[in-house]
């Protein structure tokens, strides 16, 4: 396996850590035991916090290393979450526009395994295929640089797996803005988006 492959996989794994809670706010991660546990060496490791930094996810302090960032004020979470809802919503605007080879390969492939990860209650694989489901809408609409603008706004926001309710609804969700983008029917697509991006936080 090369290095850029371990570097994601080790960055793929903190970041699903994170988003499902499994460090507290402001705690310390090294890269030693980071490195161990996930038996790679201390580079990849490196990397992976240097990244996850980069998107909000965790901080860097002067002479003290590296810590879980802190959640965003309740007040800015949903305005955040609204700022990704229009990145989104450009990004299926596009695709409903001109949709590249494979697209729908892709997104189905994905859907398949987000429904039986939603079945079997593995939190891991639903955060690893959730947050790549979202991902595919931003690189695949065209526009190159359109998901290094969105990945920082996960960095508040950690709330939509302890709070979402049942798993099979945002697989619902997700097949319906598939299926929407399929069928043309921006209307339709984005409003599946709005249920599953910005009702969680709209703290109705």
């Amino acid at each position: 396996m090369d290095y850029r492959n371990v570097r994601e996989q080790v960055t793929d794994r903190l970041r699903e850590e994170v988003l499902l809670g499994k460090f507290e706010t402001g705690e310390a991660l090294r890269e030693i035991p980071l490195a161990e546990r996930f038996k790679v060496s201390r580079g990849p490791v490196r990397d992976a916090l240097l990244q996850l930094s980069q998107e909000g996810l965790l901080e860097s302090v002067p002479n003290k290393g590296v810590r879980v960032a802190k959640l965003w004020e309740g007040k800015l979470v949903p305005v955040m979450a609204k700022v990704r809802f229009d990145l989104e919503c450009f990004a299926i605007s596009e695709l409903i526009k001109s949709t590249p080879e494979g697209f729908f390969d892709k997104i189905n492939r994905n859907l398949r395994m987000f429904k039986m990860a939603c079945e079997d209650k593995d939190m891991s694989a639903v955060v690893q295929l959730d947050l790549q489901f979202h991902r595919l809408l931003l690189r695949e609409c065209g526009h190159v640089g359109l998901e290094s603008v969105w990945l920082p706004l996960l960095g508040g926001m950690r709330l939509p797996y302890s709070r979402h309710g049942l798993l099979t609804e945002s697989h619902q969700e997700h097949r319906q803005i598939a299926d929407a983008i399929e069928k043309g029917d921006k209307k339709a697509a984005i409003a599946a988006l709005k249920k599953n991006i910005v009702k969680p936080f709209d703290g109705k």
